[in-house]
């Protein structure tokens, strides 16, 4: 034992000795013929050998059906000929030699036709048995990989601690990171997925949640901050991802007036909103209550894509709000991604599949009883008003008539849950549950409405999978559209103003922003772009901060300042990105702060479109 001690001691210390070691000092190299480090890139999965051991067993298991297939093969070929026998005996042609020619005279065939359904009975018996065993070794095969693949769930959640020490140290705070129960095993393909939608999530609580510690300490909080993971594993093979933080929660009266400026309500629809409808719209794309835009929020974009990539795995997203306490957003996911499985259904002719997890029940409408509330078809069930739409009319597919789908009878209707809701799709034929191999979409193709992916069937038919979250929106109706602009400001070109003392960099930014289809002005410093400002008619000034005779915060505090400019959006572009200088962005009333060196051209013309 103690010789084992002292052993572990050198290995703990030898990196240290190598990290000490002078920068001229050679490099010890291993002896011959040693194994040299081994590569450990992100995307290698390690195994025990006992795992491999099965996996090689489960694949030898499907040799036996494969030799299966040529011997049925074989005994189906012999059937055919037979047949083939058979036929040319009825009319009257002379049979080809061979095993199938029917004997002369009735009695031959129908000794001939005897046997073929003799042997066509066993063949089938022999088929079924051969389709158990591969279904069986497939089935464990599949099952094995996917425990082969599962993954703590810290393999996501370890990357926080310091994305959060960073984002607080930028914005003055002070966070802790907690995670319960990482090492929760989920699925690789699910984490990998929701990598990205965490990171938002995250960000969004230590941005938009958490407060300064001064404003904590006055509203009788810790001075710290805290935001927390947990994952625990619910059933029917489900996983929670919870994540929480104890900051201001979310405004919703904020959120309403965002909604009214960015032309998704009218005032007096946002005024009679209820509060969870309110909290619905945080998930609208192009949405945000950030006072300022940056590189890290203010896009109205991370909660979309959140939503987006939830309901692609199947999952489902929910936010609880609590003013002045924080918020609580639960993820509820698959653990694995499994086969699947879905109810195939015809409507307008064509077949699609609802996913099997959001169907509730198949039943049968008589159109007498449904009746129209508010412009929306409306059905009892189970005591309770369930919205009705047409499937085929939802796709955009014409009704086409028929028995089941007639107007006069009842018409087959799948109940389907989109979280706490549920709608009923009327459906021209409900053709039963079907297990398929779902392909998804590829760009441009990424996102089409209603369509979640494509599910290849057993009998090789390339079908289109529902999303039933974008059918329960296209039922309640497409979002209130943008209000009109006037027609002098439709056909008027967008005109931008440049404010930058380097000619490299307004050069860049006016042939940038001429490609895109602005019109464009330059100025060489924030005096020159006041008096620009002052003599012709702009949309939007991009502006640099750090410039002579007027700097940026200057430019923007009188624009803020002047009645006739107030409301003109002003874009910062500069190299400043201390926390301060974005302090300072946001109290001269700036509405985007872009720091040069992640300075990247997409984003810049995203946010020009989002604010004019």
């Amino acid at each position: 034992m103690g010789d084992l001690i002292g052993r572990l001691e050198r290995a703990a210390a030898a990196p240290e000795a190598q990290a000490q070691a002078p920068a001229g000092a050679p490099v010890p190299h291993p002896p011959a013929g040693a194994p040299g480090p081994a590569p450990q890139p992100s995307d290698i999965i390690r195994l025990p050998a006992a795992r491999l051991d099965a996996l090689m067993l489960q694949a030898e298991d499907l040799l036996v059906p494969k030799l299966a297939a040529g011997e049925r093969l074989r005994e189906i070929r012999g059937i055919a000929e037979v047949l083939s026998g058979c036929l040319a005996a009825l009319k009257g042609t002379p049979p080809a030699p061979g095993p199938g020619a029917a004997a002369g005279g009735p009695a031959g065939l129908e000794g001939a036709l005897r046997g073929a359904a003799a042997q066509a009975r066993e063949t089938l018996a022999h088929a079924a048995r051969d389709q158990r065993a591969i279904a069986g070794a497939v089935d464990g095969l599949l099952d094995e990989m996917r425990r082969m693949r599962m993954t703590p769930a810290s393999a996501v959640l370890d990357l926080f601690p310091r994305m959060v020490r960073d984002l607080a140290r930028e914005q003055g705070k002070e966070v802790e990171w907690e995670a319960q129960e990482a090492e929760l095993e989920v699925d690789r393909k699910v984490l990998e997925a929701m990598k990205e939608p965490l990171i938002h999530l995250v960000r969004n609580a230590v941005d938009h949640g958490i407060e300064r510690p001064e404003e904590r300490v006055q509203g009788g909080k810790p001075r710290r901050g805290r935001v927390a993971a947990a994952v625990q594993p619910l059933e029917g093979g489900r996983v929670e991802i919870r994540l929480e933080d104890d900051g201001r929660g979310i405004d919703l009266a904020r959120v309403k007036e965002e909604a009214v400026r960015a032309r998704f309500l009218t005032a007096e629809e946002a005024q009679a909103l209820s509060d969870e409808a309110a909290l619905d719209l945080v998930f609208r794309s192009g949405l945000s209550t950030s006072p300022l835009i940056t590189d890290v929020s203010g896009h109205g974009l991370g909660l979309a894509i959140v939503k987006e990539q939830v309901e692609r795995l199947g999952g489902l997203i929910q936010v609880q709000n609590r003013p002045g306490e924080g918020t609580i957003v639960r993820l509820v996911l698959p653990a694995a991604v499994a086969a699947f499985r879905g109810l195939l259904v015809r409507a307008g002719g064509q077949p699609f599949l609802l996913p099997i997890e959001s169907v509730e029940r198949v039943i049968r409408l008589d159109p007498a009883q449904m009746e129209t509330v508010e412009g929306r078809e409306m059905a009892r069930w189970n005591g309770s008003p369930l919205p009705v739409g047409r499937l085929g009319a939802l796709l955009g597919l014409a009704e086409r008539g028929g028995p089941s789908g007639s107007e006069s009878g009842m018409r087959p209707c799948v109940v389907a849950r989109v979280g706490e809701e549920r709608l009923g799709l009327l459906a021209d034929e409900i053709l039963g549950d079907r297990e398929g191999l779902v392909k998804e979409l590829r760009p441009p193709l990424a996102r089409v409405r209603n369509v979640a992916g494509a599910g290849l069937l057993g009998t090789g038919q390339l079908v289109l999978i529902l999303r039933p979250g974008d059918l329960l929106r296209s039922m309640r109706g497409a979002p209130p559209a943008a209000l009109p602009a006037p027609p002098e400001e439709e056909a008027r070109q967008m005109a931008v103003l440049v404010v930058d003392d380097s000619i490299t960099t307004r050069t860049m930014e006016k042939n940038l922003l001429e490609a895109a289809g602005y019109r464009v002005r330059v100025a060489a410093d924030g005096l020159e772009g006041w008096t620009a400002l002052r003599e012709g008619d702009f949309d939007l000034v991009v502006s640099d901060v750090d410039m002579p005779r007027m700097d940026g915060f200057e430019l923007t505090a009188r624009i803020r300042a002047d009645q006739k400019l107030a409301g003109l959006p002003v874009v910062l572009v500069t190299a400043l990105e201390r926390r301060e200088d974005k302090e300072r962005g946001i109290e001269v009333g700036a509405n985007a702060y872009i720091i040069k060196s992640s300075f990247d051209q997409s984003n810049l013309l995203e946010i020009i479109r989002r604010l004019i």
